[in-house]
């Protein structure tokens, strides 16, 4: 009775007072205007002749202080309970109808409203005039369902799939994923991820860019026991190159506080070493291995700084993956037909977790890598490598150059204090006091520059990080046991039981709009 669209048939015997009657309460309540309501009367043959008037009379709407319904009322004789027992059968049951119906009061109500062979009839017009007003209602709320629970079931990921399936959805956005990060490592960034801003996590390259920046600027001013003073020549890239990089963009770095001393100071302290470490090499020269102890002293830092590159690297890229996979599962807004799994975020995060292990496993080869790099450090320095011999020719030729001149304004100096002072006399001894290099004390310095100097060109470093080999990390469905391809994609049986419901709520409701548009009315 509550559903506007629903006929009332409002069955009253007509041996009961209509006004008791229970359905004619209920009729009022839920069609008080009567336009969906059809009135039987039954039972006519267990009424007097007065009794049978009155029910005519409600019929033809002489009575509507009592009831009122738009449509006529129609009567009915039924078997009754004897004749049921007696196995009265229903051509008996017609004829006995005819009859009674064919004589007053009842014939005054017109034969449409008398039996029930115009019943059937009438019933039949009131359906599909109400089908007329109401099919097109229904199919288009229908279709409107229909889009409604196909973008619910594209949310939760769509009907539960076969293991092929699966399998072809998470190939799809694991190459997605290979794709992205191939890209990104090099720089090349996708429209996708325009509003997530340039600083953000998913533009690895250049987050990754910016740690080596920082990585090499604290080598250049954390990675040594002190601060030297020594003018280096212009092959020094900490002498015009400026980072961009201010500061680590995920957790905080340590710093170290290296100490300064004057150049002076530096080469007293290495002369007082040399001559303390004399061994069998000839008066006035000293064994080019000690230079090897300044190196070892110098770069004491350099583990520890390029192990915590290393551990900010490894957090540059783990929050890259973190961001990258969750959108390589994620549907797309503008791509429905983009597949998807139901529980997108857990698979996301599976797969992450299962990248997480790679990058586990390429920190710890770094690390050894490192530990490698560490041993050559603690070894003798070699000077095989041409920059380093063109670092220490332009290294040697500037001081001597700078000694040279230094001679020739001295000389002039001292002739000019006395006019009458005779120009001295040019031979290796006089030239060699000129430039400082005369005495054993003078080449004592001279060698302790040249150590230190060439301890501080081996000192040089490249930034090392772990991007070649990214997108091998993320896991290949083809490489993948079944079982553990199940842990990675399986769904919670809740989540099961919601996307069945869905498609059986899918499937009855378009078979309902198919039989409304073979209807011709929707």
């Amino acid at each position: 009775m509550k559903k506007s669209n629903s006929t009332i048939l409002a069955v009253v015997p007509a041996n009961i007072d209509f006004k008791n009657q229970g359905v004619l309460a209920l009729c009022e309540e839920h069609d008080n205007k009567g336009e969906r309501t059809v009135g039987i009367i039954t039972r006519p043959d267990m009424v007097q002749r007065t009794q049978a008037e009155t029910c005519v009379a409600i019929a033809q709407g002489r009575r509507e202080d009592e009831v009122s319904v738009k449509h006529d009322w129609h009567v009915l004789r039924n078997r009754s309970s004897d004749e049921l027992r007696g196995n009265t059968t229903i051509e008996e049951r017609d004829a006995m109808e005819r009859d009674l119906l064919s004589r007053e009061p009842w014939v005054q109500l017109g034969p449409e409203n008398l039996g029930v062979d115009t019943l059937r009839t009438r019933l039949r017009t009131i359906l599909f005039g109400a089908a007329g007003r109401e099919f097109p209602i229904l199919a288009a709320k229908t279709k409107v369902q229909l889009e409604q629970l196909a973008a619910e079931r594209r949310r939760l990921g769509g009907d539960n799939r076969t293991e092929k399936e699966k399998q072809d959805v998470f190939y799809a956005a694991t190459r997605s994923l290979i794709t992205r990060t191939e890209f990104y490592v090099e720089g090349v960034t996708r429209e996708d991820t325009s509003e997530l801003g340039s600083a953000h996590a998913i533009n690895l390259r250049s987050r990754i860019v910016e740690q080596s920046e920082l990585f090499r600027d604290r080598m250049f001013k954390e990675g040594h026991s002190y601060t030297s003073q020594l003018e280096l020549s212009g092959i020094n890239p900490d002498a015009d190159l400026r980072s961009i990089a201010i500061e680590c963009r995920v957790s905080a770095m340590e710093k170290l506080e290296p100490a300064s001393k004057s150049s002076e100071a530096e080469i007293q302290e290495a002369k007082k070493f040399l001559n303390e470490k004399r061994g069998m090499e000839l008066p006035g020269t000293f064994d080019p291995r000690n230079i090897n102890d300044f190196f070892w002293k110098q770069s004491k830092n350099w583990h520890q700084i390029a192990e915590e590159h290393i551990g900010k690297t490894f957090e540059h890229c783990e929050l890259y993956f973190k961001h990258a996979t969750l959108m390589a599962f994620a549907p797309e807004a503008l791509n429905d037909n983009k597949p998807t799994f139901g529980n997108h975020e857990i698979v996301a995060d599976r797969v992450f977790k299962l990248i997480c292990k790679g990058l586990e496993t390429m920190k710890m080869d770094a690390k050894a890598e490192l530990t490698k790099i560490e041993i050559d450090r603690t070894k003798s320095q070699l000077n095989f490598n041409p920059k380093y011999l063109a670092e220490y020719r332009q290294q040697r030729n500037a001081r001597n150059a700078a000694r040279a001149i230094n001679a020739v304004v001295k000389d002039a100096v001292l002739q000019n204090t006395d006019a009458k002072r005779p120009p001295p006399e040019l031979n290796p001894n006089t030239l060699a006091e000129l430039q400082n290099r005369h005495t054993q004390n003078d080449r004592t310095e001279e060698e302790a520059d040249d150590f230190l100097r060439s301890a501080w060109i081996h000192y040089r470093v490249v930034e090392r990080h772990f991007m070649r080999r990214l997108s091998e990390l993320i896991p290949d469905v083809r490489n993948i046991e079944a079982k553990d391809f199940q842990r990675l994609v399986e769904e919670d049986r809740d989540l099961e039981r919601k996307k069945d419901e869905l498609k059986r709520k899918n499937d009855v409701l378009k078979k309902c709009l198919e039989i409304l548009e073979r209807s011709g009315w929707a």
